[in-house]
């Protein structure tokens, strides 16, 4: 069978792109929400005040407003998926701006690379003692980046060896069957095979799970997941 590009396609390789079709097909979603305490609804407002560091320019000022909108308090997933394989997806950026992570919360898949931008008009020295990745990044000024890749699953924390006041977490997932959970404490996983999963929520109070069944082109509903 000849497609696109005059290529061939083998027939084992057909037979994977139909079954890759038909478990999409008949994929379904996790939708659920977590009480979100005072923990964690103070994550946004942790950094201190500094003038210097707020003398960005215009352009820098775009991205501190979208600091300002920063709604991400949680990370939910699929937690018995197979690691993901294939090329890993593109490079996620977490930004330095205004003596701040942003996002305060990131969201990656095993094998993917994080970029750390500093915008800021100061120095920061980026590092993790967390045991899925542990790494120093060493002091380097505005307008410049140093990059991570987090190989194995799990949550890194992140810190500035400058600024104390500094944190961001890492939450690094086995595949892309995540979703972010909001303000409201609502989330929602899609592309999820039918069956039986172990859905887990980290949040900065603490880590979540509850066993699920998902049906196939349906919506498994969690109810509200208390502390």
């Amino acid at each position: 069978m000849r497609v696109g590009f005059g290529g061939l396609v083998s027939g084992a390789a057909l037979t994977a792109l139909l079954v890759l079709g038909a478990s999409r097909a008949f994929a379904g979603s996790v939708q659920g929400s977590v009480a979100l305490g005072s923990a964690d609804l103070a994550i946004h407002d942790t950094s201190k005040p500094n003038p210097y560091v707020g003398q960005i320019s215009a352009a820098s000022r775009t991205a501190a407003d979208a600091a300002a909108v920063d709604t991400t308090f949680g990370v939910a997933w699929v937690a018995d998926e197979a690691l993901e394989t294939g090329p890993a997806p593109a490079a996620a950026r977490m930004d330095q701006l205004w003596q701040k992570f942003v996002p305060r919360i990131l969201a990656i898949v095993a094998g993917q690379t994080v970029e750390f931008h500093n915008s800021d008009n100061v120095y920061h020295n980026i590092f993790s003692y967390s045991p899925p990745k542990k790494f120093d990044l060493g002091r380097y000024p505005k307008g410049k980046s140093r990059s991570v890749t987090f190989v194995k699953p799990g949550t890194v924390q992140v810190y500035c060896d400058i600024h104390s006041d500094m944190r961001a977490d890492i939450v690094v997932t086995p595949s892309r069957r995540f979703g972010m959970v909001g303000p409201s404490g609502r989330f929602r996983i899609d592309d999820v095979t039918p069956g039986t999963h172990t859905i887990k929520v980290w949040l900065p109070s603490g880590e979540r799970s509850v066993t699920v069944q998902v049906p196939p082109q349906g919506v498994a509903l969690v109810p509200t997941l208390m502390p």
